[in-house]
């Protein structure tokens, strides 16, 4: 009887061991696919890492060699942060060992793949084209940010621009302060003929402990 109870716990245990393992999650918070373990080169990556059943200060990490790099690991509610990056020069094998803090039983290990950064760049609304319709350049709302083809996706806001239309009347001027496209602005593409041209200049855009950054033109002719 003893022995049938010792095999049911054993079972038991195991049981809620490989839970564990297959329900650890990580993934880094500034990757837009959360389902890939990607790092990204010389700009701001925090792997973060949530176990159901576990608490943060339980789990252990570790990298395997020196192609990635981790600081000090910081919890908060139920998941362990940690700022990491990557050194594709000393290696392809990003590895992360995540393990038991008490057991040092290995729980998972994730490896991570390395993709650079492309440069930031502003757009208006959805529009992704040199040419649009004077109703669709009006139906946006926003100044936008992205880095074109990548998954990263680290919060930087527009914080001012300046519109320029040109057109042969002559050669309009407006600032703005944020990311929003204001009705005086939106005015004065209303009131540009078509074959003038909209762009937006000066651009600036910010994010969380960063310095302010001058993003790239936005020209659109109006058809």
């Amino acid at each position: 009887m003893r022995l049938i109870i010792f095999f049911i716990a054993l079972i038991a245990n195991c049981s809620t061991l490989f839970a564990q393992t297959d329900s650890i999650r990580v993934w880094n918070k500034w990757c837009s696919r959360r389902d890939t373990p990607l790092l990204f080169t010389a700009a701001n990556n925090l792997v973060q890492v949530y176990c159901p059943g576990m608490k943060p200060s339980e789990i252990k990490l570790k990298c395997s060699d020196w192609a990635m790099r981790i600081g000090k690991p910081e919890i908060k509610d139920d998941t362990l942060s940690v700022m990491a990056m990557p050194y594709p020069n000393k290696g392809k094998n990003m590895k992360l060992t995540i393990s038991n803090a008490k057991t040092n039983k290995v729980l998972r290990t994730v490896n991570f793949g390395c993709d650079s950064v492309p440069k930031l760049k502003a757009w208006l609304g959805t529009i992704r084209t040199t040419e649009a319709y004077k109703k669709d350049i009006l139906a946006q709302q926003t100044l936008k940010s992205s880095f074109p083809n990548s998954y990263y996706s680290y919060p930087y806001v527009i914080k001012s621009y300046t519109l320029r239309i040109q057109s042969p009347k002559g050669t309009a001027t407006l600032n703005a302060n944020g990311f929003f496209i204001t009705k005086d602005v939106l005015q004065e593409i209303n009131n540009a003929p078509i074959g003038a041209t909209v762009e937006f200049i000066n651009i600036k855009a910010t994010c969380p402990e960063c310095v302010m950054k001058t993003l790239d033109d936005i020209k659109i002719k109006i058809k």
